[in-house]
């Protein structure tokens, strides 16, 4: 019961709970960017949680059935046939397209027992930055692991997500930060001017990194190169901090002033370019 890909639109790949373990010898983590809304689609159809699904960016995807399929749908509201935070079963013939513009970047596509795929250093997640997992391309054939989801769908026409469940992406977001490893090298100025201020995503920003646009703010002395997580705010010699995603270096020379919490860097990947953020301290 396989999908065909009929377009790739602004970006498709497959992704699961990414590579656990391999940080210390310089592999990015990767993963799906918004791992809620991935465990969300996987909840749907009785899978595990980090089954492998296909992450969708933005709009223009299209996704052909070769036979009937329970599908499930979480994140980004982009798909004409099938709502987000919902499952059902599309026919033969069927097409699912992403072509709604919606708030939030990524939409998770998920299907019975997960999608196939090789497992690169035990993670199926596409890295093309880094050469690792399987690159899916128009015409390719994307095939799920079960037949029949997890759960009974007897007399069922559809399934959805708990309302608490279901996040509202927003224009304008508001996160809490810890200090970073570097905090108490940047002036108190600098460390004021990141949360007075207001921020946006600039359209520079990728899976590995989202870039800030705003204030420049002042940048101590650079440091010797050390381990950098995912949510790190990198402050490079211009003065714009970086966010560390999923893809992100595993070490850097960027002294780094804050940490977004880790339960937070689901809700910052699904904000667009020109979407505008508000911090404040944790402590504060």
């Amino acid at each position: 019961m396989p999908l065909e890909i009929l377009s790739t639109g602004s970006g498709i790949a497959l992704q699961d709970g990414g590579r656990r373990g391999w940080l210390r010898y310089g592999v990015p983590a990767g993963g799906a960017m918004d791992r809620h809304a991935m465990h969300a689609a996987n909840r749907l159809l009785g899978n595990k949680a980090d089954a492998p699904v296909v992450e969708v960016l933005m709009q223009g995807a299209r996704f052909r059935a070769t036979d009937d399929l329970w599908v499930a749908l979480a994140g980004a509201d982009s798909c004409s046939l099938v709502a987000a935070w919902s499952a059902k079963k599309v026919r033969l013939g069927e097409v699912l397209e992403f072509s709604k513009k919606a708030v939030g970047l990524f939409a998770y596509l998920a299907v019975p027992g997960g999608f196939q795929a090789e497992h690169w250093f035990g993670s199926v997640s596409a890295d093309p930055r880094n050469g690792l997992g399987k690159i899916i391309r128009k015409g390719d054939i994307v095939e799920p692991s079960a037949r029949q989801p997890g759960l009974s769908t007897g007399g069922i026409g559809r399934r959805l997500l708990i309302e608490e469940e279901r996040r509202k992406y927003l224009s304008k977001e508001y996160f809490s930060l810890l200090p970073g490893p570097q905090f108490e090298l940047f002036s108190a100025q600098a460390r004021e001017a990141l949360v007075v201020s207001e921020w946006m995503v600039s359209p520079k920003s990728d899976r590995t990194g989202y870039r800030l646009q705003g204030p420049s703010i002042s940048v101590p002395d650079s440091i010797p190169s050390e381990p950098v997580l995912p949510g790190s705010f990198q402050v490079p010699g211009n003065g714009k901090p970086i966010i560390t995603m999923v893809d992100g270096p595993t070490v850097g020379g960027y002294p780094k002033i804050a940490v977004l919490k880790d339960v937070d860097r689901d809700r910052l990947a699904q904000c667009a370019p020109g979407t505008q953020l508000f911090f404040k301290w944790a402590d504060s």
